[in-house]
């Protein structure tokens, strides 16, 4: 019975990985975007972001109209950041409040300014984010179209001397924004929020809860849109890019999200599950927040498929072992068809070899889980 046991724990993330690979593959079926856009409002936060802000700041305003407003909130800051977004044209908001750090209570406060004429969508955008041509207005029409919060497509552009590692971890954020959402759409008509490049409808963003200290804010914000009766809907359509982190940094950029997002999935999956009954949806939502980050993933198969070995080489029962092994085979092929499609320019087939070097890479972050998770928000370095 525990052979089985274990065997089913890990084969329901295996099968529904497999289930939302193969459903990216499918049409979405959605119309294009209305040609009008609503007057929008853009919130930037930012804390010590003052290398980076000015390019963020001018490509955001070359995509509003007159009508459209951009608010920079200067967030516990201790460098020139604010003066750097003036100068760049923003109108800048300073926030400090040391005792309450986190993107969570900057947009909060960001939100509040926002109240005194509040516009028909708001926006939130990161201060590494550069978005594509038309993203905004794009993510705009869609939020008032749909009556929805919306999640543009953010993906992070490797440097050209970033090494195997950088390209395996890119090509991993790929996956989740990009493949994942699409087939998470498909399978349940609704998707998650990621952080930047996201739409709100005023009216659903007034309410929200903001005020965070989440590791991933944004996650738990769209799970409790979710659970309040909304929607969150993935187009890709709209683009967002932000460059990848050095290695140094994205161990500190990984370990916030992966203890961030294990901690969301402790606390969000049973109320999912609970809510299925009136509300189907929440299932499948629920199955794709329980699926542990990849590296971990395929460590906690590799060391299954080992003790399930064992166990039949000593019982002589072999059925979970074959049956987990299954379930290995139809997720590569899966992943091998995501990466045909999707990753060969992230990912050249010579790199391939180095995911297991990843793997252990990644180590020290899941061992930190176990011994001090990680519970402030710290900003990731933009340093190369």
């Amino acid at each position: 019975m525990m052979a089985w046991v274990l065997a089913a724990m890990l084969l329901l993330p295996l099968l529904w990985l497999s289930a939302e690979f193969l459903a990216a593959f499918l049409p979405d079926g959605h119309q294009d975007a209305p040609a009008e856009a609503p007057a929008f409002a853009v919130l930037m936060p930012a804390h010590d972001e003052v290398w980076g802000i000015a390019a963020a700041v001018k490509a955001t305003r070359a995509q509003l109209r007159p009508c459209d407003r951009l608010v920079v909130i200067a967030d516990n800051c201790t460098d020139g950041t604010a003066a750097a977004a003036r100068r760049a044209g923003a109108f800048v908001a300073t926030r400090t409040n040391p005792g309450h750090r986190g993107k969570g209570f900057a947009l909060d406060f960001g939100r509040d300014i926002l109240s005194d004429d509040p516009p028909e969508i708001a926006i939130i955008l990161d201060a590494d984010c550069t978005p594509g041509p038309g993203a905004l207005q794009r993510l705009a029409a869609i939020a008032r179209q749909e009556k929805a919060a919306v999640q543009g497509l953010f993906l992070l552009t490797p440097p050209a001397e970033a090494g195997s590692l950088i390209g395996i971890s890119t090509f991993a954020f790929k996956i989740r924004n990009l493949v994942r959402q699409r087939g998470l759409l498909r399978l349940s008509g609704s998707a998650v929020l990621q952080g930047t490049g996201m739409a709100f409808p005023w009216e659903l963003l007034k309410d929200a809860p903001l005020a965070s200290a989440s590791l991933v804010e944004d996650l738990q914000l769209g799970l409790e849109l979710f659970l309040g009766g909304h929607r969150v809907i993935f187009d890709e359509g709209a683009s967002f890019t932000s460059s990848a982190s050095s290695e140094a940094a994205t161990v500190g950029q990984r370990t916030r999200w992966e203890h961030g997002q294990i901690s969301t999935a402790i606390r969000y999956v049973p109320r999912l599950l609970r809510a299925t009954l009136q509300r189907p949806a929440a299932l499948p939502l629920a199955l794709d927040v329980a699926v542990p980050p990849l590296s971990l993933l395929g460590m906690s198969v590799a060391s299954g498929l080992l003790g399930l070995l064992v166990y039949g080489w000593q019982s002589g029962i072999l059925m979970p072992l074959l049956a987990l092994s299954l379930g290995c085979v139809l997720f590569a092929v899966s992943l091998l068809a995501v990466w045909s499609r999707w990753g060969k320019e992230l990912l050249p087939a010579r790199t391939l070899a180095q995911i297991p070097f990843y793997m252990l890479w990644k180590l020290p972050i899941y061992g930190r889980l176990l011994v001090r998770p990680q519970r402030d928000w710290l900003r990731t370095s933009r340093e190369p």
